[in-house]
């Protein structure tokens, strides 16, 4: 459990203005999401983190995901592209849709991008989404790929779960694509407990996933439905809770990245471990510092040596093609640069209130085990 952990991997900033908004939503007794408190936070979501027109906060980044390639029209018989390294939660909506997933492996063993010469070979008359995953805080290179996305005519769904306030030339992931998802689950910046948005600069389908997230409820008729709707809504007090965290975004995205500089700080530099460095145009939000190992074996002295004093840590997301519920799909496929990743890539603690000292010490802890 989690309280076992003397340093954990992650967990909320909550304060007393956080409870004081959820309080003042609860004694207004407009707790569900028909709360006026739900609205103001989409509108300070778009506004202050993905820098879009508009927002559409749903139950978790998973619904995030699938209700915007819904808006899209994906379904049986389209193709959507997605990295072999992410959580699954990208590969669950899309197979939800009835569409087709299809992988593309990372660019190279030092860095979590997608490669594009790959995603272009992959598009076929099928494709109707290419779904880019900006990993850890990382961006994609959304330019080029925005650019390829044109000209094939292909929409571009981001799944930005982990990369609130990263920015790639200068422009804030989530605002390049047609529809960008976020996961507002407690280990975010910002969270609602659980929770997801959807971002988008388009009107009509910004309409429309208002109708589809709740049933396609609507003032005229509410109980007349003229699509398929889900029930995928965020309650007015997880909504109040996000309104307040969102206040301070800027602050708590200052300190992810002042988090993983003090790492920098400590950890030694040497042959048996590397800390991926961001792209010329990147400014990664740093959700987690990632740690990549030579060799499995290190990582595991590493992590095991960590857990033994009481300090979490994470390992990467396991690749889609090894996953055992989708064996069969991805039967003989390979994805090298992925797997490597995932078998030595560790993830640091960091969260609002890791101190530079507990950082001292993990990564003296790294540097005597390498």
């Amino acid at each position: 459990m989690r309280n076992s952990y003397r340093i954990p991997v992650s967990k909320p900033n909550l304060t007393k203005e956080d409870f004081k908004e959820i309080k003042k939503t609860f004694d207004s007794s407009w707790i569900s999401s028909k709360s006026p408190v739900v609205e103001e936070f989409e509108k300070a979501f778009a506004k202050k983190v993905s820098k879009t027109k508009y927002a559409v906060s749903v139950n978790s980044g998973t619904s995030a995901l699938f209700l915007a390639l819904k808006s899209l029209g994906v379904g049986e018989g389209d193709e959507v592209i997605i990295p072999s390294l992410t959580m699954i939660a990208s590969i669950n909506a899309v197979t939800l849709t009835g569409a087709t997933p299809v992988l593309v492996d990372c660019r190279s063993f030092e860095d979590f991008i997608f490669d594009l010469e790959e995603v272009e070979k992959k598009i076929t008359e099928k494709t109707k989404v290419i779904m880019p995953v900006h990993l850890y805080g990382y961006s994609c290179e959304m330019d080029k790929l925005v650019k390829l996305a044109k000209e094939k005519k292909i929409y571009i769904v981001e799944d930005a779960a982990e990369s609130m306030g990263a920015t790639y030339k200068a422009k804030f992931l989530g605002s390049f694509g047609d529809a960008s998802c976020f996961s507002l689950y407690s280990n975010k910046i910002i969270t609602t407990g659980n929770g997801g948005m959807v971002a988008t600069n388009n009107k009509k389908l910004f309409d429309l996933l208002r109708k589809i997230r709740f049933f396609d409820f609507n003032e005229d008729s509410h109980f007349t439905h003229h699509v398929i709707g889900y029930n995928m809504v965020l309650s007015g007090l997880s909504a109040a809770l996000g309104l307040s965290q969102t206040k301070r975004f800027d602050k708590m995205l200052a300190k992810r990245r002042e988090i993983f500089k003090t790492y920098k700080k400590y950890l030694i530099k040497g042959d048996k471990y590397f800390i991926p460095e961001p792209l010329k145009n990147q400014n990664p939000n740093f959700w987690f510092p990632a740690v990549i190992f030579k060799s499995k074996k290190t990582k595991e002295k590493v992590r095991l040596g960590l857990l033994k004093r009481g300090i979490e840590t994470r390992v990467f997301f396991r690749p889609l093609n090894t996953q055992p519920v989708y064996k069969d799909l991805f039967k003989g496929q390979k994805y090298e640069k992925a797997e490597f990743l995932y078998s030595n890539g560790l993830l640091l603690p960091s969260f609002y209130e890791l101190k530079e000292s507990q950082i001292k010490e993990i990564t003296s802890l790294i540097n005597s085990f390498v």
